[in-house]
Formats: C-alpha cells, sequence, structure tokens
C-alpha cells in the first residue's frame, strides 16, 4: 500500500553507486560475452570499416565533380568527366548505405543476442540462489537486474562496437581537412569547445535529471501496482483520497524530471545545430578568403569540401564525447549484475553427496541451532526424532520457531550447529534434486502461477493425466468449486489466482502437492485458509492418500492437532513439552495456554450432518421431534463451506454452546447415547465437552446417564 511513503525511491536518487570491480575486469566481463559472437562481431566491425572508407571518398568524388566544371580550374568543362563522377558517387553511395545497413543489421544481432545471453545468465543464478539471497534483496531491485540493467548494458556495447568507425571516420576527415589546407584543418577545430560543452552538459546534468526520470517513473509503477493490490484495505479504512494523493505526489515527481529532461533534450538540438552553423560560416568566412584574390589558395571546390567535412567532423566527436558516459552506465550495470553472477550457493550439493535411499524415511535432528542473524538463535539445542509414517504435529506462538523448522527440512538453510536426518543420511550428503523430489512443502501463503487450473495442479507430477487431476480433485472435493467456473479445470489463474479465493487458491495447492506423491510431507498452516467443511475433506484425502506417510503438521486448528500420533511445543525456538493431545493437557504447561488461547472453541465445526441426522433418526424412534431449526443451523454452520470458497455464501462460523445445549435439551438420556456412538470421529476434547452436556441436561431434567 502507498502508506509507508516514498523513503525507498528517495534514498535511491540520493545515493550515487561507485563501481565496486576495476574497469578491466568488467570490460573483461564484457567481451567474455561479446566472445560467443565474435565472429558476427568481426563481420560487423568489417563492415562498419569499410562503410566509412567508402563514405569518406564520397566527398572528394563531389569535389572532382565541382572542379571539372570550374572555369577557374579548367577552361573547357568536361561533362563526360562529370558524368562519370556522377555516377562514381551514386555507386559509392549505394555501396556506403549497403555496407551500413549490413553492419547494423549483424551488429543488432549481435547486441540483442548478447543482451539475451546475460539475462539468461543472471536468471538462471537468481532462481537457483538461495532463499537468504531473495530475503535480503527488494524483490524490485532483483527485477531491475535482469531487466534495465541488461538493456543498459546493451546500450554500452552497441557504444563499445562503434568507437572503431567513429573513430576512423573522425581520424580521416581530419587528415583530408589537413591535406586540403592546413588553415581549413585548424579552423574545424573550432567546434570542439562546443562540442566538449554538449558532451559535459549530457554527461553530467543530463545523466542525472535521466537516471532521476527513470527511477521515479519505475517507483510510481511500483506505487500503482501496490496501491491497487491493496486497494481493498484501502476502501475499508476510508483511505482511497490519501493514496491517491500520495499517488499524486509521486507522479508530480516524475513530471517534474521527466520535464526537465525533455528540456535539456529540446535545448540539445538547437545548441548542436548552432555550433554547425558557425563551423560552417568559420568555414566559409577562412575558406572563401582563401579562395578569392588574384592568387586564391583555394579552388570553390576545395572550400565546399571544407564545408561537408566540417559536418561529418563534429558528429563522430560528439558520438566519442558522449561515447564516455554511456560506457560508465553501462560499465555501472555490468557491475550490479556482476554481483548477482559472482554470488556463491551456500546451499549445494557436498562432493559426495547420494540420493536419498529408497529405506530412509522418518525426521531427526540432532541438537540442532540455528540462526538467520549472527548471535540470534531461532533454533536452540533441538533434538527430536519423528517415526517412518509418523504424524507429528508442531505448536508454539508466532516466532517460536516452527516455520524455520519446515526450511530446515527442505534444506532451504544448513544450521549452524548440529544436523538434520532423514533416515540415517544427513541433509548434506543427500543431493537437492532428491531430497526435493522425497520431501514436499505445502507453505501458509498458495502460490499459483499464470496457467490454467489443471496446469497448476500438474506442476506437481507433469506426467500426469487430466484424468488423475480430475479424479485427484474429486477425491479432495475441489472438484466442487472447480467444475462451476466457467472453464472449469481451464481457468485460467491471473497474477497469482486474485480471481479465486483463498481457500481454492490453498485447495489447488494442496492438490498439487498430493498429486506429487511424496514420501516425506510438511504442512505449514496448509490449512488455515479453509473453512471446516473443506478442511474435513482434505483430512479425508489426506488419511486415504498419505496413510503411513511421514508428515510434520505446523497447524492452529484443533482438529489436525488432536489427530497428531504426537505433538511437539515450541516456545522461543526450544521444544518445551512433548506428547500426545491428552497427555499434554493433563501437563498443564505452555500446551494447555496455547490450547486455551487457540483451541478451545474449534471444534463445533466437526459435527456433521451425518451426526445430525442420526440424532434425528434416533428422536424419532423415541417419538420426539427435535427443534428442526437447531438442528439445521449446528450442522450447517460447519456444513455449507464449499458454496463459499466458490462464491455462494456459506458457513457462517462454529454452532455456539448454546445451540448444542439446545439440542441435547430436547434429547432422551437414550438418545443422547445413541449419538455419542456416531462421534467417533470427533476429536477428544469436543466428546468430553458434550459428555459434560449430557451430565448437564441430565441433572437439569432429573434423568440421569
Amino acid at each position: 500500500m502507498g502508506m509507508r511513503g516514498h523513503g525507498g525511491p528517495r534514498r535511491m536518487m540520493g545515493t550515487k553507486e561507485k563501481r565496486s570491480r576495476p574497469i578491466r575486469v568488467l570490460l573483461g566481463r564484457m567481451v567474455h560475452y561479446l566472445g560467443r559472437f565474435r565472429r558476427i562481431v568481426a563481420i560487423g566491425a568489417i563492415l562498419s570499416i569499410l562503410a566509412t572508407v567508402v563514405s569518406v571518398f564520397e566527398p572528394l568524388v563531389l569535389t572532382a565533380g565541382i572542379d571539372s566544371i570550374d572555369p577557374n580550374v579548367t577552361a573547357t568543362p568536361m561533362f563526360d568527366s562529370l558524368i562519370t563522377l556522377i555516377a562514381l558517387y551514386v555507386v559509392l553511395k549505394i555501396t556506403s548505405w549497403l555496407l551500413f545497413s549490413g553492419n547494423t543489421w549483424i551488429l543488432v544481432g549481435a547486441q540483442a543476442g548478447f543482451v539475451q545471453n546475460i539475462q539468461e545468465d543472471v536468471y538462471g543464478h537468481l532462481v537457483s540462489a538461495d532463499l537468504s539471497y531473495h530475503k535480503a534483496e527488494q524483490s524490485g531491485n532483483v527485477t531491475s537486474r535482469v531487466t534495465s540493467d541488461t538493456v543498459s548494458l546493451g546500450t554500452g556495447i552497441q557504444y563499445i562496437i562503434g568507437f572503431a568507425s567513429q573513430a576512423l571516420m573522425l581520424a580521416s576527415t581530419f587528415l583530408i581537412l589537413f591535406f586540403t589546407s592546413e588553415l581549413l584543418a585548424l579552423t574545424s577545430l573550432i567546434v570542439i569547445p562546443g562540442v566538449a560543452v554538449i558532451a559535459v552538459l549530457f554527461g553530467t546534468v543530463g545523466q542525472r535529471i535521466m537516471l532521476a526520470s527513470q527511477r521515479a517513473s519505475g517507483a510510481v509503477s511500483g506505487q500503482i501496482a501496490e496501491n491497487l493490490s491493496g486497494i481493498h484495505v484501502a476502501k475499508a479504512f476510508n483511505r482511497e483520497g490519501e493514496l491517491a494523493a500520495e499517488m499524486m505526489d509521486l507522479n508530480q515527481k516524475s513530471y517534474r524530471l521527466g520535464f526537465r529532461f525533455m528540456i535539456l533534450m529540446s535545448a540539445m538540438q538547437p545548441l548542436v545545430r548552432s555550433i554547425g552553423q558557425f563551423a560552417i560560416a568559420a568555414m566559409l568566412f577562412v575558406g572563401g578568403s582563401l579562395a578569392v584574390g588574384t592568387l586564391p589558395a583555394l579552388t570553390i571546390a576545395e572550400v565546399f569540401l571544407g564545408i561537408m567535412l566540417i559536418s561529418r567532423f563534429m558528429w563522430p566527436l560528439l558520438s566519442l564525447a558522449m561515447m564516455s558516459s554511456q560506457v560508465q552506465a553501462s560499465l555501472s550495470a555490468m557491475d550490479r549484475l556482476s554481483d548477482v553472477l559472482d554470488s556463491k550457493r551456500a546451499i549445494v550439493d557436498s562432493p559426495n553427496a547420494l540420493p536419498i535411499l529408497e529405506e530412509s524415511d522418518g525426521i531427526s535432528f540432532e541438537n540442532l541451532t540455528f540462526e538467520y542473524v549472527k548471535d540470534t538463535p531461532v533454533l536452540k539445542k533441538v533434538n527430536f526424532t519423528i517415526e517412518s509414517g509418523e504424524m507429528v504435529a508442531v505448536v508454539g506462538h508466532t516466532g517460536a520457531g516452527k516455520t524455520t523448522l519446515a526450511a530446515l527440512i527442505n534444506r532451504f538453510y544448513d544450521p549452524q550447529e548440529g544436523k538434520v536426518l532423514i533416515g540415517d543420511q544427513d541433509l548434506r550428503d543427500i543431493t537437492l534434486k532428491s531430497l526435493h523430489g522425497t520431501v514436499s512443502l505445502i507453505p501458509q501463503e498458495p502460490y499459483l502461477f499464470d496457467d490454467t487450473i489443471m496446469e497448476n495442479i500438474r506442476y506437481g507430477r507433469p506426467d500426469a493425466t487430466d484424468e488423475d487431476i480430475a479424479d485427484l480433485c474429486r477425491i479432495i472435493g475441489a472438484n466442487e468449486f472447480i467444475e462451476v467456473l466457467a472453464d472449469g479445470y481451464d481457468t485460467r489463474i491471473i497474477e497469482g489466482g486474485k480471481n479465486l479465493s483463498a481457500g481454492q487458491r490453498q485447495m489447488i495447492t494442496i492438490a498439487r502437492t498430493m498429486l506429487a506423491d511424496p514420501r516425506i510431507l510438511i504442512l505449514d498452516e496448509a490449512t488455515s485458509r479453509l473453512d471446516a467443511y473443506s478442511e474435513s475433506l482434505v483430512q479425508d484425502a489426506q488419511a486415504k492418500l498419505f496413510s503411513d506417510r511421514t508428515t510434520v503438521v505446523i497447524a492452529h486448528r484443533l482438529t489436525t492437532i488432536a489427530n497428531a500420533s504426537r505433538i511437539l511445543v515450541f516456545d522461543h525456538g526450544e521444544i518445551v513439552e512433548e506428547g500426545t493431545h491428552e497427555e499434554l493437557l493433563a501437563l498443564n504447561g505452555t500446551f494447555k495456554a496455547l490450547y486455551d488461547t487457540y483451541y478451545a472453541h474449534q471444534g463445533f465445526e466437526e459435527l456433521t450432518e451425518e451426526t445430525a441426522r442420526a440424532a434425528e433418526e434416533e428422536a424419532a424412534k423415541a417419538g420426539v421431534e427435535l427443534d428442526s431449526a437447531a438442528v439445521q443451523e449446528a450442522t450447517g454452520m460447519g456444513m455449507g463451506t464449499m458454496g463459499q470458497m466458490g462464491g455462494h455464501g456459506g458457513g457462517h462460523g462454529s454452532p455456539s454452546p448454546e445451540m448444542m445445549q439446545k439440542m441435547m435439551e430436547q434429547m432422551t438420556p437414550e438418545m443422547r447415547e445413541e449419538m455419542v456412538k456416531h462421534l467417533d470421529s470427533l476429536p477428544p476434547e469436543m466428546r468430553e465437552r458434550i459428555k459434560k452436556m449430557r451430565e448437564e441436561v441430565g441433572s437439569t431434567s432429573g434423568g440421569s446417564d
């Protein structure tokens, strides 16, 4: 959102970047990438030099043509020679155009290939970089390395490649002027101060304004994207006006900088033309003075040659002068790109790494300590073992180290002390490819690609058929919302899933992981975005698809925790309690406090239609009519949530204890006993609470249980 202000862009604009590598190193790397196109570049350079040589002769042919009809040079005009010279001039002009066009076509291809190659290398390094690198870098800064920096580098390469032809044009032009007349050659130097002023103006002030304008424009684009992504929050707090005002301020700043740059560019064109006109006037004055009188030192053709060459002398000189700033910008871009290319991965396969063994299963943490920031441990001396096929829940307050635990099992990081084992294999001795093929993580924040729902799920197993995916979705209940979409499984997901609800996105990521069929599964709050009904479907599917599978569950949902064979309780990076649900409640310690905080009011959503139907059947047998509205509300609140995922309304939360009490009051003790038979699938604490309700109802009505 726009609430955070513009400190970032301002700091960037106020910071002058300095290269951290010598010029020879940066040029060497640029030449290395150009080396892949050495033949193309060599051919282009030859064409450029030939085109320059040919263009040098063009004014000489024109001069000879003028001399052939000048009565001061020849008594009789030689029209035959004039026709020949005109034809030669046309041939030279066409040849020059063909050579320059061929050079441009070849070098543009080389430049595009150069940019493509370095983009691929930089992107490859970014993709394979450790998570620690990406967490330390702003996403916009990382993106600019692949886009704007590579484009800036390509522009600099274009200038470097064209350096030889520009230098040759400058030198040959001056030499022709010198051999024509030393005075004309000296007169041509009059453009140097003007060219120097333009070069300095553009290379300093212009470059700063252009860079600031580009950054401001990028800040505007980023702010627009950020504001629109959080527009629902702004609307909820009536902050649309503030967002618009902040956007206007930033946009106004970008406009001012862009306006300054346009003013500078608009002023440069007349300035260049004025210098050119002044140089022509000076050349005309000097050349004309030498061409008149009783003993003229120059012919009219030579004066014309001087006037033509003064422009040719100025533009290469201006190009070479301005080339310095462009090359400097490209070197800075190469330096920033080298930061990525030279970065070393901390998480790599060890020299003796082996694929994970088929029999390797179960997870062990041995005396493990981990810290993101030095001397600030997130996990401290952690020791535990998860047996093969065991489902273990990990609980704790925010910041206790639960998500870090999942990241270490995936070896996104290596611990500073201790080790993580799968079976008897240390993760450092397992190839990353085989590890990530064995362990799958369902993260708390679902991520979907810009593709169809079918292809997003198929990402878990590329060889899966459409039927495999559809069958899986039917098992976990995801088909209920997918099939009602306009295009069903072919519905295209946009911008990470903004056209789906949070629960729908998470269901797709769960389906993707289930399709991968991993040996070890880690769920990091994977069902936190699902309603009770969807969660129950997913848990039923997990029971079928992931039975006897090593599973680590990080959750705040009572149903998931209660079904775990063992619970690890973390507090400030340490295991403080361990045991079953009932054992931990009996300890009356950290887990009991967590239970009272998070879990005590969960579980009623598990009252299913099957349970309610059984209660109604038993009531009918006894000749008692239950309050159907109460029954429907008690069950509907936990059931109708797939419709909510599809955008059709649905659940409203858990039924209240009062609603449960009302149902229990209408039931005889026999009916309650029968109802309990259908509650075996419920968590122990819910059974306890229903039991207490039954006792309370029995004592109130004078009955007995």
